[in-house]
């Protein structure tokens, strides 16, 4: 079985995700993938757990893209098409399946994603895309629990979404470029916040633990847990001393301390020294908190002063390569109008 998986636009790491967690998938054409399984529920199960999916459609198969086929298919009082290899016809074939109904309502498509999950849900619609082409027919059966995401993200016992701080769905997908299953597995966040990335990692099946230099942060932490019935060890520690508490852990993914905000470009070339040997020292210390193999998915924060583009990331090419294999690197991500932007490096410990 076929299905096509729409990603979200603004989620840089979607294709280090999809590469992590679905084996063949294809980029069909931008933020739009096409992957096989072995059936329905499976699909839907894998699209559910990513940070960037937004919603999931199935290949109609025997299906031609003609309005009498797709008519036949409609069962709800709303329907939309969307028209993915000639998005300005969409218009038309909606009009000419109503025409052949001689009921319902058409919901017109305003992009290419078809309807937003928000329309989705809040009206019973029966939604597919076709591509005249290719002849092929695509109906939506799942979308994002967008509901969910926005808890998260705004509505947590600490949550501020104007701190600077990961979105729920860039930490899921830090936690999906881990290429291992999470049962029985450890996933340990040294700098964990208000524990964004643990919530991530416990909601896919790890098993967490989590530490801070601040006891503020690690009580935040553990109220938003506790708001989702969740638990995890959680330690006031010195990322650099990770070994005194934490030992066989599977993977560290972590946002780790990027430096005061708002700085003025002449102050930057000053930060970044500081940054580079706090990275360091945890990056040699979480060597014996690993097990062999395990990973590190780690941000690096990279400045720009007007003159020069200052790369933490630097760090790790070095006697660094002689402990870790380089996985992936310049994967990258930061929010609109963000002074900072964040690189996302992929490590395994050898």
């Amino acid at each position: 079985m076929r299905f096509i998986l729409f990603v979200g636009a603004s989620n840089t790491l979607a294709e280090s995700e999809i590469e992590a967690q679905i084996k063949g998938a294809v980029l069909r054409q931008p933020n739009l993938y096409v992957f096989e399984s072995e059936n329905e529920s499976t699909a839907t199960n894998l699209a559910s757990r990513l940070g960037s999916s937004i919603k999931l459609a199935i290949e109609m198969v025997g299906v031609a893209p003609v309005p009498t086929s797709l008519a036949d298919l409609i069962k709800a009082k709303n329907f939309s098409i969307t028209s993915l290899d000639g998005f300005k016809d969409s218009p038309q074939i909606n009009q000419e399946i109503k025409d052949l109904l001689q009921k319902g309502r058409f919901i017109l498509p305003k992009e290419q994603f078809g309807l937003s999950p928000v329309l989705l849900k809040k009206h019973k619609i029966d939604e597919f895309f076709v591509d005249q082409k290719s002849e092929e027919v695509w109906q939506t059966i799942w979308i994002h629990d967008f509901e969910h995401w926005i808890k998260k993200d705004r509505h947590m016992p600490f949550a501020n979404a104007k701190a600077g701080i990961l979105p729920p769905k860039i930490a899921r997908s830090m936690v999906n470029l881990v290429p291992i299953g999470p049962i029985g597995r450890l996933l340990v966040d040294p700098f964990c916040g208000s524990g964004r990335v643990l919530i991530e990692a416990l909601e896919l099946g790890f098993l967490v633990g989590g530490a801070d230099i601040l006891a503020d942060q690690v009580r935040e932490t553990k109220a938003n847990l506790d708001s989702l019935g969740f638990e995890g060890r959680l330690e006031v520690l010195d990322a650099t001393h990770l070994s005194d508490k934490f030992h066989d852990v599977d993977a560290i993914v972590t946002e780790p301390f990027l430096g005061k905000p708002n700085l003025r470009p002449d102050q930057i070339r000053y930060l970044v020294p500081g940054l580079q040997k706090l990275y360091l020292g945890c990056l040699k210390n979480w060597l014996s908190v690993l097990k062999p193999g395990g990973f590190v998915v780690m941000v690096f924060p990279s400045f720009d002063d007007g003159k020069h583009i200052y790369k933490t990331s630097s760090v790790i090419d070095g006697k660094l390569e002689l402990s870790y294999n380089l996985l992936k690197r310049d994967i990258l991500y930061s929010r609109p109008n963000a002074d900072v932007r964040r690189e996302i490096v992929v490590l395994q410990k050898k």
